[in-house]
C-alpha cells in the first residue's frame, strides 16, 4: 500500500478554480447539466438544494420523480414540493433553468404498465404536464430504465408512445430530454427516429461502462478506447448514435462525479474479486491518501491503486479535456451524475469547476485553465503540494500525454511547465 499523503495533482489545482465560483454560463453554449438527487438531504453533511452551483450549470436536474401504477406521480417532490419550488426559485435567480427528471435505474418499473395503457398514459401526461405549469419548470427529462434484456417490444412500443404524447403535450418552450444509454446493449431498443422527432437532446450515460459484471476491472468513462483496459467510449458512443441518426447538436456526454472501486484489483484491465465493485463519491477518492494515483494517456482516465484495490474515476484534468473535446466538435454539452458526489465541505465542487472554465471560455486551452486555477493560488497554499505518477494503463512513463492528446484531438494548447 502507498502512504504517500497526497492528492491528486489535478484536484489540488482544482482549489485555484473556486473564485470562479460567482460565474454565470446560463446563457452560454454548450449546456451544462447536472442531476440533483433529492437524497441528498440524508447525506452528512446534508447536500440540500442551497448548495447547488447554479451559477455553474444551465441547467439543475431534480432526480426523481416516477408513476405510480395508477398514473399519479410518485417521489419526494411530488409528496412534498417545498425543496423542489426553493431549487427553481435560487436556480432562476442565476439564469439557471430546473427540470424534473423521470424514473431512473431501480425504480422505473411502473413506466411499462402505465405507458402500454392508453387511458393511464394520458392521465400520467396530464399530471406531469399540470407539474410542471404548477412549479414553473422548465422541462422534462425521461430517465425509464430497462431492467431487463431483451426489452420486449411492446416496452419499445410504449416508451415511444409516452415520449411523443408528452412532447405534444408540453408547451413550445418547456424540454423534453432523455438520458439514455451510451452503447447498443439497451441502446438498441430505443427507435431512434422517434427520439430524434420529440428529443431537445440526449444524455448519453457515458459512465457505468465497467462494473461488477464485467470479466475484468476496466475504465469507467473512457474518452477513446483503449484494448485491454476499456470495452466501450465516447468515442464508441458518439459513432454508434451518429449512425443511427442523432445530429451533433443534440449529443450530451455524460461525466461521472464518482469511481468505481474494484477490490482485488492491480489496475485496469486485471482481475478482482466478484461482488466487490461499488460506486465512491469523488469527494472520497480525492481525499483518501492511500491511493497512489495515475493517468491513462490513451483513454484520458485517471485512476488510483493501492495494494489491494483499483478505482476508476474521473477528475477535472480528464474532465476539462473531455469538455474541449465536446466543446470543439459542437456537441449539445456535458451532464453530470451527480452534483453532490462532486462537493467538497469548505471547499467546492472541483469537477463541475473544470467543466465551466473549459465550456464558458471562448479560449478552451488546458493552459488557460492551469493559468485560472494558478490566479488563486493563495487559497491552495493550505493544501499539500504533491504530484501524480502520469503512466498509462501499461505503466509506462506518459510525461509527454498532454502532446499525445493535443496530437490525437487535434487540440491546439500550450502545456505549461
Amino acid at each position: 500500500m502507498n502512504h504517500k499523503k497526497f492528492l491528486p495533482h489535478t484536484f489540488v489545482a482544482s482549489i485555484a478554480i473556486f473564485a470562479l465560483a460567482g460565474i454565470s454560463i446560463s446563457q452560454a453554449a454548450p449546456l451544462f447539466i447536472g442531476y440533483y438527487p433529492d437524497w441528498g438531504k440524508w447525506h452528512k453533511p446534508a447536500y440540500t438544494v442551497d448548495k447547488v452551483p447554479y451559477e455553474k450549470l444551465t441547467h439543475v436536474l431534480w432526480s426523481f420523480i416516477t408513476p405510480n401504477t395508477d398514473g399519479t406521480l410518485r417521489g419526494d417532490a411530488a409528496d412534498d414540493p417545498n425543496a423542489l419550488d426553493e431549487m427553481v426559485k435560487l436556480a432562476h435567480a442565476a439564469g439557471t433553468k430546473v427540470i424534473v427528471s423521470l424514473g431512473g435505474g431501480g425504480q422505473s418499473e411502473n413506466f411499462a404498465p402505465v405507458s402500454k395503457d392508453n387511458t393511464l398514459r394520458q392521465k400520467f401526461v396530464a399530471n406531469l404536464v399540470k407539474y410542471v405549469a404548477d412549479h414553473n419548470l422548465d422541462g422534462l427529462d425521461m430517465d425509464w430504465e430497462w431492467e431487463y434484456n431483451p426489452v420486449p417490444e411492446a416496452d419499445t412500443i410504449a416508451y415511444s408512445k409516452l415520449l411523443t404524447e408528452l412532447r405534444e403535450a408540453l408547451p413550445k418552450d418547456k424540454s423534453l430530454s432523455a438520458a439514455l444509454p451510451c452503447s447498443p446493449y439497451y441502446g438498441k431498443w430505443f427507435t431512434a427516429e422517434v427520439l430524434v422527432k420529440n428529443l431537445d437532446w440526449f444524455g448519453f450515460m457515458t459512465y457505468d461502462i465497467t462494473g461488477d459484471w464485467d470479466e475484468k476491472a476496466m475504465f469507467d468513462s473512457p474518452l477513446y478506447p483503449h484494448e485491454g483496459y476499456t470495452t466501450w467510449s465516447w468515442e464508441e458512443t458518439r459513432d454508434y448514435w451518429k449512425k443511427r441518426g442523432v445530429p451533433t447538436e443534440k449529443m450530451v456526454f455524460g461525466i461521472p462525479s464518482f469511481g468505481f472501486e474494484f477490490q482485488g484489483a492491480t489496475g485496469p484491465g486485471s482481475n478482482f474479486t466478484k461482488g466487490s465493485a461499488k460506486q465512491v463519491p469523488y469527494k472520497d477518492i480525492a481525499t483518501n491518501t492511500e491511493w497512489e494515483f495515475h493517468f491513462d494517456s490513451v483513454s484520458v482516465e485517471p485512476y488510483g491503486v493501492t495494494k489491494n484495490s483499483y478505482v476508476t474515476f474521473e477528475d477535472p484534468h480528464s474532465s476539462a479535456i473531455k469538455s474541449r473535446w465536446v466543446k470543439d466538435n459542437g456537441y449539445a454539452g456535458i451532464m453530470v451524475w451527480e452534483v453532490s458526489h462532486d462537493y467538497i465541505e469548505s471547499v467546492g465542487n472541483p469537477i463541475l469547476d473544470s467543466i465551466a472554465i473549459v465550456l464558458r471560455e471562448g479560449t478552451t486551452s488546458i493552459g488557460d485553465i492551469h493559468k485560472k486555477r494558478a490566479s488563486s493560488r493563495q487559497d491552495a497554499s493550505r493544501m499539500q503540494n504533491a504530484q501524480t505518477k502520469r503512466v498509462d494503463a501499461l505503466g509506462k512513463s506518459v510525461q509527454n500525454a498532454d502532446r499525445e492528446i493535443r496530437r490525437k484531438n487535434r487540440f491546439e494548447f500550450r502545456v505549461e511547465p
